[in-house]
């Protein structure tokens, strides 16, 4: 009996060695698993993080790219406005150049005739002052209707017929 006893206590020792031996290896298997998951919630958040940065990353570069591009829209209207000023100041500059032009023109015209109106400077139609052919001491004022003269100057004046049908050469035009 003391034999049974001895061999049902070496029983109960392996049960409890054994069972203490599972439970030891469950719970090396539960942190191992434990840790396999930290390891996998720490490589999510690495992923998740890097992803975040990368996604941030590519906001700046956009945000960059499209003030790049608006830099250059800006230039671009820069340069464009400044060809428009440029190309105004010499249009300006040629019509200051052909006015100036026209009026030296006109001055050597007015001291080739010694201040008298050319025949292009009159017209059918133009209101003109004349000093009177049967009367040189008198000038009289009206419309022209007929040039008599045919050549562009002359000396004491374009001959012109006026409305009213008097004959004179022009002094002055206007």
């Amino acid at each position: 009996m003391l034999k049974k006893l001895l061999l049902f206590l070496l029983m109960s020792l392996c049960v409890v060695v054994l069972t203490a031996c599972k439970d030891e290896e469950e719970k090396l298997k539960a942190s191992e698993e434990q840790k396999i998951d930290e390891k996998k919630v720490e490589e999510d958040k690495k992923v998740e993080e890097q992803q975040r940065v990368e996604e941030e990353k590519r906001k700046q570069e956009e945000q960059q790219r499209v003030e790049e591009e608006k830099r250059k829209q800006e230039e671009q209207q820069r340069v464009e406005q400044e060809k428009r000023k440029q190309e105004e100041q010499q249009k300006i500059q040629q019509q200051q150049s052909a006015q100036q032009e026209r009026t030296q023109k006109q001055e050597k015209t007015t001291e080739a005739t010694g201040g008298k109106p050319t025949r292009s400077q009159i017209s059918v139609g133009s209101h003109v002052v004349i000093q009177l052919d049967k009367d040189y001491s008198k000038t009289v004022s009206g419309v022209v209707k007929d040039i008599l003269t045919n050549t562009e100057t002359h000396t004491y004046g374009i001959k012109v017929r006026l409305q009213d049908g008097q004959i004179g050469r022009v002094q002055s035009v206007g």
